[in-house]
């Protein structure tokens, strides 16, 4: 176990990669164990059972994705910089997963549909990732980065969409190609389409 982890925290993180990878369905008390060396009780002593498991590590696992987001956009200062950073976050998922196997928001959203408290969770997170990134959007609107007819929540929801599908594309193919082509498109969209033309001088 890694100096300063506890028990806890070393069920979550190996769980979080684990459901991530193959589901929940696919992933076993067993497979927790094995993965954490500890043994039944030693697991039952934190957590009540594989669903509570299952939470923590999918609050685990998109802690990581919105640290990733607020480390990137935190170093820019225009609006056009952060969604290019939301872009480029987005593109990190296919050659530096912030866990493997993916986003974990997408994989949870399809592979939970039978479990209403992940896909609970999974829902609320893409509500937090929409809102988050249409703020961004607003931002650009209201400092007169952005055309004020821009509809901010259409936009977030075009590219979270349209990532989200890439990524998977990408990842599929062993291949960048999905992801680059799309970034491009969304980027040729919002200069020509979102972008004041004053910020282009």
């Amino acid at each position: 176990m890694p100096k300063g982890e506890n028990t806890r925290d070393l069920i979550i993180r190996k769980s979080a990669e684990l459901f991530n990878q193959r589901g929940y369905d696919g992933c076993s008390l067993s497979d927790i164990m094995q993965a954490t060396g500890l043994k039944k009780g030693g697991i039952y002593n934190h957590f009540k059972n594989k669903d509570e498991i299952a939470l923590a590590a999918f609050d685990y696992s998109f802690g990581l994705v919105i640290r990733r987001f607020r480390q990137r956009l935190d170093q820019d200062n225009t609006s056009l910089d952060k969604l290019n950073s939301i872009l480029a976050v987005f593109e990190s998922y296919v050659y530096d997963p912030v866990i493997e196997g993916g986003c974990p928001v997408y994989n949870t959203a399809v592979n939970a549909a039978q479990h209403s408290q992940l896909k609970q969770r999974a829902l609320e997170a893409y509500k937090m990732l929409h809102t988050y990134i249409s703020i961004k959007i607003d931002e650009g609107k209201e400092s007169g980065e952005f055309q004020a007819a821009v509809n901010s929540d259409e936009m977030a929801t075009v590219l979270i969409s349209s990532l989200d599908g890439a990524v998977v594309m990408s990842r599929l193919n062993h291949h960048l190609g999905a992801i680059e082509t799309t970034i491009r498109f969304i980027r040729e969209q919002i200069i020509q389409n979102m972008l004041v033309q004053t910020t282009l001088h």
